[in-house]
């Protein structure tokens, strides 16, 4: 599978608008589950993908394990959201 094909999917499966939206998305995905992941299963994971998707998950940073574990980052509920509008999860 190209990255592309998996953006499209990933964009139609969470119902976002755009590639570019379900590239932020699951640059957000890789980024927190390579901190959670010991570095040699993050490099199994690596060497498993078809290489396009490989490339793309070499070139996510993942996030600094301080970050994830800061207690001041929080979920914004969607009390008086719009059916089209997304929670996100930001630092505060």
């Amino acid at each position: 599978m190209l990255r592309e094909e998996f953006l499209r999917r990933v964009k139609e499966a969470a119902d976002l608008e755009s590639l570019k939206q379900a590239d932020r998305a699951v640059r957000a995905v890789v980024a927190v589950l390579k901190a959670s992941l010991p570095p040699q299963q993050a490099e199994m994971i690596a060497s498993a993908l078809p290489e396009d998707l490989r490339l793309g998950w070499e070139t996510v940073e993942a996030y600094p394990a301080d970050i994830l574990e800061r207690e001041d980052i929080y979920y914004e509920g969607s009390e008086g959201q719009s059916a089209r509008e997304k929670p996100t999860i930001t630092q505060g």
